[in-house]
């Protein structure tokens, strides 16, 4: 979802619109709504016109199907208001929002903001690495797989907490790809220990990994 149909707006919406995601974009300027759905109107691309700080505008546009939510108005203060709707009232986990005011965007990550950006290709970059997932696990399911692929934080107090992978006792079939360890993407090997806060990216059944998720968080 895309609140704001100005510049940034429209082109990334375009952008976005050629890697087949599914777009709803909220306008408040009907005359540009009516134009966005005009030359980029298509059965990947919904156009809604209202406000994107109402919480019934954004209820009716379709939040609830939201994987990413992003606000790009040309008011930093209305970016933030939509973005901590979007994640305080409908729970959506990633909200990415442009700044005008490079000030602005340590107070924007304080309050909650996962991603904040200030450039159309930096913002069509954050929203592809967080639909990565998504698109691969859309591939499996194409391959009429049963494999899946999901990412899990260790939690604080967790089975797994302080372990070492050989120590973890996974099922067989399952794979941890990946251990995200701050800012860095760790290929683990028998002796790497997963510690409160990590990410781990399992492959595997979902079954096998719903199983070993509880373990993972608690």
């Amino acid at each position: 979802m895309i609140v704001g149909g100005g510049n940034v707006g429209y082109y990334l919406t375009k952008s976005l619109s050629t890697e087949k995601h599914h777009i709803m974009i909220i306008e408040s300027d009907y005359s540009r709504c009516e134009q966005i759905a005009s030359e980029l109107g298509s059965g990947h691309i919904e156009v809604t016109n209202g406000d994107g700080t109402d919480i019934e505008c954004l209820r009716e546009a379709g939040i609830y199907y939201t994987d990413a939510f992003v606000a790009v108005t040309g008011h930093d203060q209305n970016n933030l208001i939509a973005c901590q709707l979007a994640k305080k009232c409908f729970g959506v986990k990633q909200t990415i929002s442009r700044v005008k005011n490079p000030k602005n965007i340590r107070v924007f990550k304080k309050l909650g903001v996962n991603s904040v950006v200030s450039s159309t290709e930096g913002i069509a970059r954050v929203i592809n690495q967080e639909l990565d997932l998504t698109d691969i696990n859309s591939l499996f399911q194409d391959r009429s797989s049963s494999v899946r692929l999901r990412k899990i934080v260790v939690g604080q107090g967790s089975t797994f907490e302080h372990k070492c992978l050989r120590d973890l006792g996974l099922p067989k079939g399952l794979i941890l790809i990946a251990v995200l360890h701050g800012n860095q993407a760790v290929i683990p090997n028998g002796d790497t220990q997963l510690e409160p806060g990590d990410e781990a990216l399992l492959m595997g059944s979902e079954t096998d990994i719903l199983n070993a998720s509880s373990q993972f968080k608690r």
